[in-house]
């Protein structure tokens, strides 16, 4: 299952990002059009993970941090149901 997530958090932005991408997630996900979509800086793609993993990753990653969760959502990504403005690397 593909999954997003979009969240807030406290502060080591640049290092939580890090984290996550050890864990497989991605800033851009692959579209036929764009070539990438590239998601926007608070949004992580994941390409075979539950939301309710995805969220519990997040939370631990921000917890070795020491960082705080302020807020997250992940969802199934759909490929039919979508609209994008592909965006440039960052």
């Amino acid at each position: 299952m593909e999954t997003i997530i979009t969240y807030g958090i406290s502060d080591k932005h640049a290092d939580f990002k890090k984290e996550m991408k050890l864990l497989g997630y991605q800033d851009k996900v692959r579209e036929v059009k764009c070539t990438w979509i590239y998601l926007p800086n608070a949004t992580l793609y994941h390409p075979s993970k539950s939301p309710i993993i995805v969220r519990d990753e997040a939370q631990k990653i921000c917890t070795d941090l020491n960082i705080k969760l302020e807020k997250c959502f992940s969802t199934t990504w759909n490929k039919d149901y979508w609209a994008a403005v592909c965006g440039s690397p960052f």
